[in-house]
């Protein structure tokens, strides 16, 4: 087909290249093959080039790029989509990987053309599509689990997840601009879906892809019914977070979608709520685990407060009570 769309990809890596070579291994095999890959190497491992010019060995289009520093995935996916747009057409997408998540079926990626050729034809706004996505709750600042029953044909989305196949068309992307670098982890996709409809542009997850993975994952005992899940979802909103570095990153962050989407109030009611009352109320039941996250917390209000972003706190870091 002349008319077809190229397929870029953004591959983001950190010293796993064993996952690495097995997410190599199935692109290598799709049944419809990326046009250009450009791999992000956020560990600068000498493996990960080795494995990417082993990639290039076969006959596939791809570039290494070590950018000398640890940019979290928001900052690899913004380098790797701002080195690919040049080569670009508006119609042309790129899609996003993550180094331990790899498309699931050998044909991912053709069902994933397909759907997307297909929304375009049916909504010209259509900016990206995926296998999973959720709707952001401004009132309370939390994502709306999408339930199996509307899981089906296209399903309207506001922001695709980092496992979906998140597929980003050129012209969205131009117009929108790339991943917001400076939040370094966490959100990162949320904030990019919610500037893409702030923007007028549509999402789509492709439910009958997204329902097929769903039922191979549980016949393989890869995910629990969905009742078990939506319990195990319920049971956690009550409880405080390990105090880990990523639980910091997910509260700055959020609190910077909210306060930048026009939800100033609702970022204050997570700020107090989540970030202080919650870990309070826990103190009684778990005093070391509670305050350990109310200093976590807090640490993460007071840098949102003064605007510090980018690689604020290292990977690994754990707050002790």
């Amino acid at each position: 087909m002349s008319d077809r769309p190229k397929l870029f990809g953004v591959m983001a890596t950190f010293r796993r290249p064993d996952w690495l070579a097995e997410s190599l291994d199935r692109l290598a095999r799709q049944t419809r093959r990326l046009d250009d890959l450009v791999v992000v190497d956020n560990g600068s491992d000498e493996k990960a080039a080795a494995l990417v010019a082993e990639y290039v060995g076969k006959g596939l289009a791809a570039t290494y790029v070590d950018p000398g520093d640890n940019l979290g995935p928001a900052g690899a996916f913004a380098l790797g989509m701002e080195r690919l747009l040049p080569k670009a057409g508006p119609d042309d997408w790129i899609f996003l990987f993550d180094d331990d998540d790899p498309p699931f079926y050998d044909d991912a990626i053709e069902n994933a053309e397909r759907f997307a050729v297909r929304m375009v034809e049916q909504d010209p706004a259509t900016g990206a599509v995926g296998i999973s996505g959720g709707r952001f709750d401004f009132r309370t600042g939390r994502v709306v689990r999408i339930g199996d029953a509307e899981i089906t044909g296209a399903v309207p989305i506001d922001h695709i997840t980092g496992p979906g196949l998140p597929a980003y068309r050129i012209a969205a992307i131009r117009k929108a601009g790339v991943f917001r670098k400076e939040l370094f982890f966490g959100f990162e996709e949320l904030e990019f879906g919610l500037r893409l409809v702030r923007s007028g542009f549509t999402l789509y997850a492709d439910g009958d892809q997204w329902a097929r993975r769903k039922a191979d994952k549980r016949a393989r005992g890869l995910l629990p019914p969905e009742e078990v899940s939506v319990a195990r979802h319920r049971k956690k909103s009550i409880k405080v977070s390990d105090p880990g570095w990523r639980r910091y990153y997910s509260l700055r962050n959020l609190l910077l979608i909210l306060r930048e989407s026009g939800h100033p109030g609702t970022a204050v009611r997570v700020a107090l709520g989540r970030g202080i009352l919650k870990p309070l109320v826990n103190l009684v039941i778990s005093p070391r685990l509670a305050w350990a996250n109310l200093r976590l917390n807090l640490t993460a209000i007071r840098d949102h407060l003064a605007g510090r972003m980018g690689r604020t706190v290292e990977p690994g870091t754990v707050w002790d009570g």
